[in-house]
């Protein structure tokens, strides 16, 4: 069964058309006008069918709306007066199909059925793509809240900013932007500027021309220019020099990039992520870090959790890093037992995300059981050889209450507020607060 969208102002081929979809299983639903069928252009359908020439508007322009806030969405472009020229600035426009009127329920159901079998293989792609990235996984109302904010603005920025400490796994939330936005068919280029020599900065990021300096024996393109049509991801972007940053703000501001020794500025288009591990606005007020280039770079910014504060994803971390290198490696999958799930949520990892992952790739390596107990994950963290440990329903509980209180206390104790942001009933909420407050 597929979920299908009908735009066009004939009734006569609403009616019709749905009465013969609804009846082979499809759920229909219909628009009569332009100004109907853009209160859709938020909803997800399997395909929509949207006719060219609409009393109160143009078909392709509402095809560009529904483009511009799902580029996925498969849109079939129907019109009674067709010619080569209109069918092709349909399919320029970002139309899946074109079908002539009179329609054909044949054509229309085949169209349908390849529609349904390409946003399956769209799926498979995208679980492929996680698999190949490795997304930034978890269940907890942090992690998911951080997914939505992702998914909702990647196809509508170019720039963001990404801050949080080393292992939270920034350089996945760049992957994860990259491959949701607008430029997603382009290359991601990674560039880690603490490791960029400063007197080599601007010749890796904007190119040089031969002969620009001493050892420049050919002209070589710089990053940006890489990054064309596609995403650079600026890491540690705190640890570039100031000079560097005006040349950086530079581009940002034109759209252009000019090569060391070159008079001629290029044109470069492309999304500009970057991140950092330290607080880059109180840098900025310092005086350390450019002004003017933090609120350029700060359109959109994610906060990224360190994995002590969103413990209940550990369990879930940790068999996606043991089913990952079992993967890789072609061998039989690991198991951690209760007793070791108690051992790790007990832990507060320093080193975030990296941290689990070494952890969880030394155990694949080195355990010799199938069924991982705590004796064979304690000689790897030897900081909690004689602590107690928590039961992982103590661990996850005491997680809870604290990030609760902090949530209220972020709000000045307003439980609608807080509620709401942590997609709670405020029901559910003042129980888990009287329960917390009065154990």
């Amino acid at each position: 069964m597929a979920k299908i969208l009908i735009v066009d102002d004939e009734e006569n081929i609403r009616s019709s058309l749905k009465s013969a979809l609804d009846r082979r299983g499809h759920e229909t639903v219909t628009a009569a006008s332009y100004a109907e069928g853009n209160k859709y252009t938020t909803a997800s359908f399997d395909v929509i069918f949207l006719d060219v020439m609409l009393e109160d508007g143009n078909g392709l322009e509402l095809l560009e709306e529904i483009l511009k806030r799902n580029r996925q969405q498969i849109v079939v472009m129907i019109s009674g007066h067709a010619d080569v020229d209109m069918a092709v600035r349909a399919i320029q426009a970002g139309a899946y199909d074109f079908i002539e009127k009179p329609l054909s329920l044949d054509r229309i159901l085949v169209t349908i059925d390849n529609a349904v079998k390409t946003n399956i293989l769209r799926a498979e792609a995208g679980r492929l793509a996680s698999l190949a990235y490795g997304d930034f996984i978890g269940e907890s109302p942090a992690i998911r809240s951080l997914q939505s904010d992702i998914a909702r603005s990647a196809p509508k920025a170019k720039r963001f900013l990404i801050l949080g400490e080393n292992g939270t796994g920034k350089e996945l939330v760049a992957n994860m932007i990259h491959r949701l936005g607008r430029y997603s068919d382009g290359p991601f280029v990674a560039v880690n500027c603490a490791a960029l020599p400063a007197e080599l900065v601007e010749s890796e990021l904007f190119g040089h021309t031969k002969g620009a300096f001493t050892g420049a024996g050919k002209s070589r393109r710089g990053r940006f220019l890489e990054a064309h049509s596609g995403t650079i991801f600026l890491d540690e972007i705190s640890e570039m020099p100031l000079d560097a940053q005006a040349k950086i703000l530079r581009a940002i501001e034109t759209s252009q990039i000019t090569p060391v020794g070159a008079d001629t500025p290029i044109a470069v288009d492309c999304n500009i992520i970057a991140a950092s591990n330290r607080n880059l606005e109180q840098m900025a007020k310092e005086g350390t870090f450019r002004q003017d280039l933090y609120y350029r770079l700060n359109v959109v910014q994610f906060q990224l959790p360190p994995l002590r504060e969103r413990k209940e994803d550990i369990p879930l971390l940790a068999d996606y890093f043991l089913q990952r290198f079992a993967r890789e490696s072609g061998t039989t999958a690991k198991v951690l037992a209760d007793d070791a799930l108690k051992l790790i949520a007990s832990y507060d990892f320093p080193g975030n995300i990296r941290e689990l992952k070494n952890l969880m790739e030394r155990i694949h390596i080195y355990s010799e059981h199938h069924t991982v107990t705590a004796v064979d994950i304690k000689p790897f963290l030897p900081q909690l050889q004689g602590k107690e440990i928590k039961t992982l329903k103590e661990a996850v509980l005491e997680f809870e209450r604290e990030y609760i209180e902090q949530a209220l206390s972020r709000n000045h104790g307003n439980m609608t507020e807080t509620a709401r942001q942590l997609g709670l009933e405020r029901s559910h909420l003042y129980k888990k607060v009287k329960r917390y407050r009065t154990d």
